[in-house]
């Protein structure tokens, strides 16, 4: 294995990309909302991040296997906590709305890994046909109504709006994972492309996907570096998942699908450069 191949796979496995995504979504949404935010609010979307993503995916593991645990896991365990701290040493230096929100998504964070109640071995990650919507929500929730609430900005209706937009293309983001998982999910997920096939859930991803556009048309306010930004996000995801299938590999879906509001940022960086010239 290659030095870079384990670093990408410790970058991915950490959640650092992922978490770099949702960083990325808030930043866009600054920028679109014109809001002015600190760096600590986005220093704690990120840890929060990743100490977020990696209770989910590795809470059984370090609960019931820790001695057994491997280096990588034990490296990426350390990330976890000192995430964690991390985010506590900045939470109290944020709004109390956002202080608010935040402990709502870690509540909604801890119920999706834990079991909701001792007769029940159940957790929101296994109720049938509700995952990706859990997640869009959350997704929509800490990168749209974050920013807003710890800009003290007053929410009109351009911020709803963006928040719907969000959630869709947040769900359009899920597909390819829920795609080319689709032979080693359990059935009791009722994952969308376990109840419609493949094709029809690409169908069902590009239909949101010009809704998504649809939308943009509905704000009071049209910005034509907005809707550019739109269009450049629609795009990159139609391709990603039109490219979509089970036999893609992990880094298709991990590494490249989650970089599309990364990519999109990038856009809007050389979009304003270009600008400013």
């Amino acid at each position: 294995m290659t030095l870079f191949k384990r670093f990408l796979d410790f970058y991915i496995n950490s959640s650092m990309h992922v978490a770099l995504a949702v960083l990325s979504f808030c930043i866009l949404t600054a920028c679109e909302l014109g809001l002015e935010i600190s760096i600590n609010f986005y220093t704690a979307v990120f840890f929060a991040s990743v100490a977020g993503y990696n209770f989910v995916k590795y809470f059984g593991l370090t609960k019931f296997y820790y001695r057994s645990l491997t280096t990588k896991l034990k490296y990426i365990q350390l990330v976890s906590v000192l995430s964690l701290i991390g985010f506590a040493s900045i939470f109290f230096l944020l709004q109390l709305s956002s202080q608010i929100l935040f402990v709502i998504l870690g509540l909604i964070t801890f119920l999706y890994a834990i079991p909701m109640g001792v007769k029940t071995p159940k957790n929101l990650r296994s109720i049938g046909g509700v995952k990706i919507y859990i997640i869009a929500l959350v997704w929509a929730m800490a990168t749209v109504v974050l920013p807003v609430l710890e800009s003290q900005q007053t929410f009109v209706f351009d911020h709803w709006i963006l928040g719907v937009q969000r959630t869709f293309i947040v769900i359009i983001l899920m597909l390819p994972f829920e795609i080319r998982d689709l032979d080693t999910d359990q059935l009791h997920l009722s994952t969308i492309p376990q109840k419609i096939g493949i094709p029809y859930t690409k169908i069902i991803g590009y239909a949101m996907l010009g809704d998504t556009i649809l939308l943009e048309f509905f704000k009071h306010e049209f910005n034509q570096n907005n809707f550019l930004i739109l269009i450049s996000s629609v795009a990159l995801l139609a391709v990603f998942l039109a490219k979509s299938t089970k036999k893609k590999s992990r880094y298709y879906t991990a590494f490249w699908v989650e970089s599309v509001p990364i990519l999109v940022l990038i856009f809007v960086v050389v979009l304003t450069l270009i600008q400013k010239t």
